[in-house]
């Protein structure tokens, strides 16, 4: 969401004029303005992205293949259907496409309306997709978007080779999700991870009680604050050197410093 996400980074840029910042993915599908969302964020600076699974299906629809595996398969036409009711009808609007030709095309996506998807994105939006990681590997933390296992071992020689030597590492990365226990137990690893994908207030019977901030389990924070999903969700900044974090409202009010 554009207003939440400006206002979130002049507050960053206030506490720390050279703060590095790190996206943990999903740039699309997330409320009305996606267009405008990338078209800002290729203007930043000491910035780093990671793709979200949102992305990913966009990249798979876009380019005709995805970095992780889906229930799509590998299949842009049947990727672009299901996530008409995600958010990638609203997305494709904010590039200009039509509501009724959008519809339509979800209905009958023939391999010319397919290909005439990628005409409303701009070629430097689609190579930002195109090119998204999937992780960030620091030396004191990680960033990835769904899970990492919690009994997963963070050897050497680096992430990229744990991922790729696992067997559905690729989908869990982007796609998995935390049970409560697994975010309270004792994790394998020598960093600390960050990850986004899952709102914090799923993890509550009543969402609307859930305190809209990040959840920390050990060597593990989740950041999802649930922005663009309700009208109560925040978007949210965390620093890793001084474990706290910066918070925008759903309407784009500046929250708190803790």
């Amino acid at each position: 969401m554009l207003i939440p996400l400006r206002r979130l980074l002049d507050a960053v840029h206030e506490a720390d004029a050279s703060a590095q910042i790190i996206f943990a993915g999903d740039y699309v599908n997330r409320g009305p303005d996606s267009c405008k969302v990338i078209e800002l964020l290729l203007t930043l600076q000491n910035t780093r992205f990671i793709r979200g699974n949102h992305d990913d299906i966009f990249d798979l629809v876009l380019h005709g293949s995805s970095y992780a595996e889906n229930a799509a398969g590998t299949s842009p036409a049947v990727a672009f259907q299901w996530f008409m009711d995600y958010g990638l009808d609203r997305t494709f609007y904010s590039y200009g496409a039509d509501w009724n030709w959008l519809n339509a095309t979800a209905r009958n996506p023939t391999k010319e309306r397919m290909a005439q998807l990628q005409h409303f994105v701009p070629p430097a939006h689609r190579t930002f997709i195109r090119n998204l990681p999937a992780f960030v590997d620091e030396k004191e933390f990680f960033v990835v978007h769904g899970r990492f296992p919690a009994l997963e071992k963070l050897a050497p020689p680096s992430l990229s080779y744990v991922i790729d030597h696992g067997a559905g590492m690729r989908q869990t990365l982007l796609w998995g999700r935390y049970p409560i226990e697994e975010i309270e137990a004792e994790k394998l690893w020598t960093k600390r991870g960050f990850v986004g994908h899952t709102p914090i207030h799923s993890y509550y019977p009543d969402p609307r009680s859930a305190p809209m901030v990040p959840i920390n389990g050990p060597q593990l924070t989740l950041v999802d604050t649930a922005c663009a999903l309700v009208t109560w969700g925040r978007l949210t900044a965390f620093c890793v050197e001084e474990d706290r974090f910066l918070q925008t409202t759903h309407f784009g009010e500046f929250v708190r410093t803790i």
